[in-house]
């Protein structure tokens, strides 16, 4: 039985509580002083989060958030796909029953890395015997820089509203259905100084 591709194998559990960029900050990197396009502005905010954060362009996420990566019976030593980790919080499987059982944290190693960091049985323990189904093991895990804005990296947030600044000025294109091909200039290298070897 193959592992599941990471595109398969990942769901997002919990969602941020905020934004990595602001209005207010989105607002003065365009120098934008009045109010009448804030909603719009957030709308382009969104879009622009949606494109790079967890599996977007930068194969991390940016602001506290949970996922769950399902991986195939007996799986053996497990990667985690998304980062970077700040804690492993659940194992859960479906049982020979079919039925969804949470497993005894405790019974694992999480060794590595916040951005490479790998899941096993401790010696003396296994992986628990499952229904026979490609996604029979769910691992549920924290990710991000951290709750707040200023904990990710300021090349990612710049990354963000240079990308902000792109749908703002092109967007007569964006409201009529003419989607721009180009990213702004920088906006690659910037992302890459912080990505992740696997996104998407």
């Amino acid at each position: 039985m193959e592992q599941l591709s990471p595109q398969h194998a990942l769901v997002l559990v919990s969602a941020p509580a905020s934004l990595p960029v602001s209005v207010a900050e989105a607002k003065a990197q365009m120098e934008v002083e009045h109010s009448d396009n804030d909603a719009l502005i957030e709308r382009f905010i969104k879009t622009a989060v949606r494109l790079v954060d967890a599996t977007g362009v930068l194969g991390k996420a940016m602001i506290t958030q949970s996922w769950g990566q399902w991986v195939k019976p007996n799986p053996g030593k497990i990667r985690l796909l998304m980062g970077p980790i700040q804690s492993v919080d659940a194992v859960k499987y479906y049982n020979q029953s079919n039925v969804i059982t949470t497993d005894t944290l405790s019974n694992y190693d999480v060794l590595g890395t916040p951005s490479h960091t790998v899941i096993s049985p401790k010696s003396g323990y296994s992986w628990p015997t499952t229904y026979i189904r490609s996604d029979a093991i769910k691992i549920e895990y924290t990710v991000g820089f951290g709750d707040a804005s200023s904990d990710v990296p300021e090349t990612v947030r710049h990354a963000l509203m240079m990308l902000v600044a792109h749908y703002y000025e092109n967007r007569e294109n964006e409201l009529i259905g003419v989607n721009s091909k180009t990213l702004p200039f920088g906006f690659d290298e910037l992302i890459g100084s912080e990505r992740a070897h696997w996104y998407g």
